[in-house]
């Protein structure tokens, strides 16, 4: 009976380990970055801080955090708020910044002649629309 208990026990413990294997540590901030102590109770996040995925992070204007997980830096930037979990995903440091957007077929224009033109965008329609209007300076 006393090995079934120190079994359970074993197994138990290596179970809570394998489950908290990533740590999320605050690196740097810049500005002003809390987090949710208590229900509607914030505090300021200090360097060095470990939070765990479930902590609510609140990034103020003009501010950031640098939050290392399993030795990837993640920068969650101004004006963001939820829990330290979806804001590092939605970071996702691994796709690699902004993307090219590429004008589909559906996108595209035929011309008089037949050439395909791309779809004018706010900037040439607003420069387009100052033709048709006398402006008085």
């Amino acid at each position: 009976m006393k090995r079934l208990i120190a079994l359970i026990m074993v197994l138990f413990a290596g179970t809570m380990l394998f489950a908290a294997t990533g740590s999320y540590v605050v690196e740097s901030i810049v500005g002003n970055v809390t987090y949710e102590k208590a229900p509607g109770q914030f505090e300021k996040v200090t360097v060095g801080q470990e939070l765990s995925a479930s902590t609510v992070l609140n990034t103020g204007l003009n501010s950031s955090v640098v939050i290392n997980y399993d030795g990837k830096s993640i920068t969650i930037k101004a004006k963001q708020k939820g829990n330290v979990e979806s804001l590092c995903i939605n970071a996702n440091p691994s796709k690699g910044g902004l993307k090219r957007q590429v004008i589909t077929k559906a996108d595209a224009e035929d011309t008089a002649d037949g050439k395909r033109e791309g779809v004018a965008t706010a900037s040439s329609r607003a420069s387009d629309a100052k033709a048709d209007y006398t402006w008085d300076e």
